[in-house]
């Protein structure tokens, strides 16, 4: 048996947003319930029991920058189009290990609806365990989501400004290594990083064949080794909010809590001029 410290080193601090499929398969079409799948296509061939269909897209409103959020209103009827109300336990899943989904759980917690976890694994780990496949739509009936937004889950390009070179805030870059050297602009007009950011590429959170998270202790010790600490004020960026998203949902998986995404992203810091930009160049 371990000892006790053993087993406290590994548990996450926040097991509650995290659900495996074996509880999925149990509870996936209980009535306060809803698991949303974001897969980028494949919903009409087969998709977990009872789960309804999110455009991974869906949720990033391209025409409101620079946050890119969609007003209270529009996510208030999202959700109620999903059959999410205030009391649902949303559990989302997608085919990539999260890069959607993750989005979906950051967006629900700045609404002010926390009970929303990820399957591990999402549908990788579900086809690997050849477990029941559906491809009919649910039936669930009217509910009601209330839009609370909290504010303190995002953040502006004025606030990554004035964390720059703070030593209470962390800037993470969950991007590729070269978009962060400006090789890989992917339509953008500046190549580079925010300064002082440190790299954290989301992937390297998962495991690379069952893309399940990594243990508590992995997680934990990869983002303290690059002077990430639970103390401080972290604020995560990639291009559009999706990556980000993945680090913000590991870092709260192990205990971090003051969280921000940046939302407007690269998309918006590349693409201004009077923004500072770090090179490798």
């Amino acid at each position: 048996m371990l000892p006790l410290i053993a087993i406290l080193a590994v548990a996450y601090t926040h097991p509650e947003q995290l659900v495996e499929t074996d509880w999925v398969a149990a509870h996936g079409n209980d009535a306060n319930v809803r698991i949303v799948d974001m897969r980028q296509s494949g919903y009409g061939d087969g998709h977990v029991p009872g789960a309804v269909y999110l455009s991974p897209v869906a949720i990033r409103d391209a025409k409101a920058p620079p946050a890119f959020l969609p007003t209270p209103g529009a996510f208030r009827d999202l959700m109620a189009r999903l059959g999410i109300g205030d009391s649902t336990r949303v559990i989302a899943y997608d085919e990539r290990g999260g890069i959607y989904a993750a989005r979906l759980w950051w967006i629900l917690n700045y609404f002010g609806h926390p009970n929303v976890a990820l399957m591990n694994g999402g549908w990788v780990t579900w086809k690997a365990e050849r477990r029941v496949e559906s491809k009919d739509a649910p039936a669930f009936a009217a509910t009601t989501f209330t839009p609370r937004p909290e504010p303190r889950w995002l953040a502006t390009a004025d606030d990554v400004v004035h964390a720059i070179d703070r030593p209470d805030v962390n800037i993470v870059d969950a991007r590729t290594e070269a978009e962060i050297d400006g090789k890989d602009l992917r339509g953008i007009k500046r190549g580079g990083f925010v300064p002082g950011s440190v790299p954290v590429y989301w992937e390297d959170l998962l495991d690379a064949k069952t893309r399940t998270f990594k243990p508590a202790d992995e997680i934990s010790a990869l983002f303290r080794a690059r002077g990430i600490l639970p103390s401080h004020d972290v604020i995560v960026y990639c291009q559009v909010g999706m990556r980000a998203s993945v680090d913000l949902f590991a870092m709260h998986l192990v205990g971090y809590d003051q969280l921000r995404n940046y939302y407007g992203a690269w998309e918006e810091w590349g693409n201004r001029t009077d923004l500072p930009l770090g090179t490798k160049r």
